[in-house]
């Protein structure tokens, strides 16, 4: 590093190092102490260097003027289908030489009914854990030698792998992607290294009260019988249980080119990436379905059972400084035609920081930090929910102002500053989605997983912006409703059973009490005994 030093100093100082080494010696010799030289106050520029501003000093000297407007662009679409018919979804971006390239499987666990819980996310987790010539090391290894980012996965309604790269190393990209897409092996080895890092994040989550709430609300809200009533994990037996040769199955079912799109962003033309794809891609081939297996479908789940009259409060005792509070229902399907109108309601409720419930719990009362609403619109009708982490001794009084909002939302409607608002934030937020070419292919993925047009996210900003007052009620009075809601509370039982009484006016009474995995806690397995 010293060398490295020098060898960038400029002439002047050098010298001066030279003047310092020198006078140094004379002095060892001497017995004395050397000093260092007097340096200029402003050393003279080197020869042929021109000092300058930086370029963008001019700009810092004037603020932004304001409310400036943002146009939004979205990405032209280029769709082509390869000989075996894969389709293929193409942005060119070319700004940096940078490709963004993933395998997108338009289904996923709530799609594959009868399936074990977690088996699906396991198959995603297992991709790059070994292929026909590669192992899981060598995945990892050839990966990095390439400087690429990558990744595989599974979620509610989609899968696949993904590798972002520089334009010059992307054959060999394509040649490890289509490697752990097309021959995963699933080796012993690697599944059981893999299911033991599952089994500790399982039991890693009787520790966090975010996660208890989660693992709790799908089976209060959906039901076990539900492909919604798990979390995308399962338990700790799903994960024991699971075979090779059911993760083999799966994945045969899961990966077919039909259900398959490939998604190209970054600086690459159709000309240059069809011969690269058709070279990595085209020998896939669908495979013989055993005829004992059923194809995945992503139509969505069908309700398991009807959502229930009344509300209910299901509590996981877990005593602490903070409750977490979730109010959920089933909600609606990403397919509903009232999509938008959903979205910008639950943004006025709980989906911008100047939203209701957030302006409430934590600006007016002071209950939280923060207070949220979220719709998870998938295939099937997927949870509405609005949720804070607050104070302990506040959970009751929280709870009843989260109602206070859901009713003043049906009955009064929202304002035209609060409409305004929330479609502006959306609106303004999309350019957010294309800021980099992953986030362009992550869009795009979107199209194909929701079978969405091409030129969905032209049309969006209008459509968002066409949504009306008595839209937002409407979605209020049916979706919102209080009446439908169930209640979620991770925090002290003891402490809460007193209290929930005041709740009485919502409808909510008796409680029903489950374990940190959101099953039902019976004379074998007392209260609190899974939450430690």
């Amino acid at each position: 590093m010293r060398l490295a030093h020098v060898a960038l100093a400029s002439p002047t100082a050098l010298a001066v190092l030279a003047t310092f080494a020198i006078s140094a010696s004379a002095c060892r010799q001497s017995g004395t102490t050397p000093s260092m030289p007097e340096s200029p106050s402003s050393p003279p520029p080197l020869a042929g260097t021109t000092l300058r501003n930086t370029p963008d000093a001019p700009f810092r000297e004037k603020a932004p003027p304001p409310e400036g407007h943002i146009t939004f662009a979205p990405p032209k679409i280029n769709e082509f289908k390869l000989k075996n018919g894969v389709r293929v979804l193409l942005a060119e971006r070319h700004d940096l030489p940078i490709v963004s390239v993933r395998v997108v499987i338009g289904v996923g666990a709530g799609d594959a009914g009868g399936a074990r819980p977690g088996l699906v996310s396991f198959v995603g987790q297992m991709l790059e854990q070994g292929t026909k010539k590669r192992s899981a090391l060598a995945i990892s290894d050839d990966y990095e030698a390439i400087g690429a980012s990558h990744a595989a996965w599974f979620d509610w309604d989609s899968g696949g792998a993904s590798v972002k790269v520089l334009v010059n190393e992307l054959d060999a990209a394509l040649d490890i992607l289509s490697d752990v897409v097309l021959a995963p092996t699933f080796p012993e080895v690697e599944i059981e290294r893999t299911r033991a890092r599952r089994i500790a994040s399982i039991k890693a989550e009787k520790s966090s009260p975010g996660a208890i709430a989660q693992n709790v609300l799908a089976p209060a809200i959906f039901g076990r019988a539900h492909p919604y009533g798990h979390t995308l994990g399962g338990e700790e037996a799903d994960a024991k249980s699971l075979t090779r040769q059911e993760l083999v199955s799966t994945y045969h079912r899961l990966f077919q080119p039909t259900n398959a799109t490939l998604i190209v962003a970054g600086d690459v033309t159709r000309e240059v990436l069809q011969p690269k794809l058709e070279a990595s891609f085209g020998v896939w081939k669908g495979r013989q379905r055993d005829k004992a297996s059923k194809p995945i479908s992503n139509q969505g789940p069908e309700r398991a059972r009807k959502q229930a009259a009344g509300g209910r409060i299901v509590i996981a005792n877990m005593p602490g400084a903070q409750s977490q509070v979730l109010v959920a229902r089933e909600g609606a399907r990403f397919s509903n035609k009232d999509r938008d109108a959903i979205v910008v309601t639950s943004t006025i409720l709980g989906g911008m920081f100047s939203s209701r419930i957030n302006l409430n719990l934590r600006e007016k009362h002071a209950y939280t930090y923060g207070a949220r609403s979220q719709v998870q619109m998938r295939h099937g009708a997927g949870p509405l929910l609005v949720g804070a982490s607050v104070v302990a001794d506040k959970t009751v009084p929280a709870i009843r102002e989260m109602f206070v909002e859901l009713d003043g939302m049906c009955q009064g409607g929202a304002t035209d500053e609060e409409l305004a608002l929330a479609k502006e934030s959306l609106v303004l937020g999309m350019p957010g989605r294309f800021e980099t070419v992953a986030d362009v292919a992550g869009a795009m993925a979107d199209l194909a997983i929701y079978d969405l047009p091409l030129d969905e996210y032209e049309k969006k900003p209008a459509r968002i912006m066409n949504v009306t007052k008595a839209d937002v009620k409407r979605q209020a009075c049916e979706l919102f409703a209080p009446n439908a809601m169930t209640v979620i509370i991770v925090g002290n039982k003891e402490k809460l059973a007193p209290e929930l009484g005041a709740l009485g006016a919502f409808g909510l009474g008796a409680f029903d009490e489950r374990d940190a995995y959101g099953n039902p806690i019976t004379a074998d397995r007392p209260s609190g005994s899974q939450v430690k």
